[in-house]
């Protein structure tokens, strides 16, 4: 007889390894092999899918893996409940489209956010009139977090190095890394679809699929916070001040409080794809400028 699929719970030696060995390939890859590529001459197209692409694949490879290792098994029905894929109620729906509102911003988008989660509330029937206000307060704060904006941005990391600015000038509107925009749709195209499956696929599977249900063993109704924090600190590599990972952090704790919430991935590849989107319509504006 097989035993039982385990899933071992991921305390902070675990989470500080889980967060940490990526965050220390992507300083790696963005402050020292990027540099070094561009000063042998590679181009930004190669640079991108060795900086990006082929590290955000391996992440989707490894949820994966640890998913069939909790699993001993290889069955995509497995995998899906393991890596919270399973086809997702109206509420999880509600949710995505509420994240999806917080994660992109503005006026609409936000008012959105609390129109919907609210909604989600309701339709969940929670007793827990509380959260209303919550939610409420959390797009506030959101909202207004640019007051300490320069406050928080005389914190530095790092100060970015001449590749670091270069790298991030190649999304669009008149280039893509190296590649003139100009009337190039399959461009867009391209980028959206390797960004889905590799950026949004890679990390979604990775740190809300398999990290998320592991971190929640240890740490319980907490975890939301905890994992969206240490998400905000994976992205310190490409994070100069202390305003960018507060930023960051305001929208990972959202994100992760959902997937949470609603035990699902999915609201977090919807709400993380529109987080993504201004990339996406830099490009596309690119194509047609005329």
């Amino acid at each position: 007889m097989q035993s039982a699929p385990v899933t071992k719970p991921a305390g902070w030696l675990a989470t500080t390894l889980l967060f940490g060995v990526p965050a220390v390939i992507f300083a790696f890859l963005f402050h020292w092999l990027g540099p070094e590529l561009w000063r042998q001459g590679n181009s930004w197209w190669r640079v991108f899918h060795l900086l990006v692409v082929l590290p955000l694949a391996l992440m989707l490879v490894a949820a994966l893996v640890g998913a069939a290792i909790d699993l001993r098994s290889v069955s995509w029905k497995g995998l899906q409940q393991r890596l919270r894929l399973s086809l997702p109620s109206v509420t999880v729906w509600l949710w995505a489209a509420a994240l999806s509102g917080f994660m992109y911003g503005g006026n609409w988008a936000d008012l959105v956010a609390v129109a919907v989660s609210w909604l989600a509330l309701w339709n969940e029937k929670t007793n827990k009139k509380w959260m209303y206000v919550a939610i409420l307060a959390g797009v506030l704060v959101k909202r207004n977090a640019a007051l300490f904006q320069p406050a928080l941005q005389s914190v530095r990391f790092f100060n970015p190095s001449a590749f670091y600015s270069e790298f991030f000038s190649h999304f669009g509107p008149h280039d893509f890394m190296g590649l003139p925009l100009q009337g190039a749709w399959w461009i867009p195209v391209y980028y959206a679809v390797v960004m889905l499956v590799c950026n949004i696929g890679g990390e979604e599977l990775w740190w809300r699929g398999y990290v998320l249900p592991r971190q929640e063993l240890a740490f319980g109704r907490a975890t939301w916070v905890i994992h969206g924090v240490a998400w905000s600190i994976f992205h310190l590599f490409m994070q100069p001040t202390l305003w960018d990972t507060i930023r960051m952090a305001i929208t990972g704790v959202a994100l992760s409080f959902v997937a949470q919430r609603t035990k699902s991935t999915w609201p977090g590849i919807v709400g993380h794809s529109f987080g993504n989107l201004p990339f996406f319509l830099s490009l596309v504006r690119g194509v047609t400028l005329q």
